[in-house]
């Protein structure tokens, strides 16, 4: 796949300028708004249950118990 680049030098401000015009003032004020005090997503916790056995033997840790296989019983 080939990124096709432009050298439409467009600022901020213009774009900003065509979203009010679109979308109105107070819509692009409250979006704005609303992003700004969104709180940044934070990575969820990684468990070393969670990772698979090739990985946890690659940092030293015992492999899982294999799980039940209900089909064979």
């Amino acid at each position: 796949m080939n990124a096709h680049l432009t050298t439409d030098d467009r600022s901020p401000a213009l774009a900003l300028e065509a979203l009010v015009a679109r979308h109105g003032l107070v819509r692009v004020a409250l979006t704005l708004a609303r992003l700004l005090a969104r709180r940044p997503a934070r990575p969820s916790a990684l468990h070393d249950h969670d990772l698979p056995d090739r990985l946890r033997r690659d940092i030293g840790l015992e492999r899982l118990p294999e799980s039940t296989r209900y089909w064979q019983l």
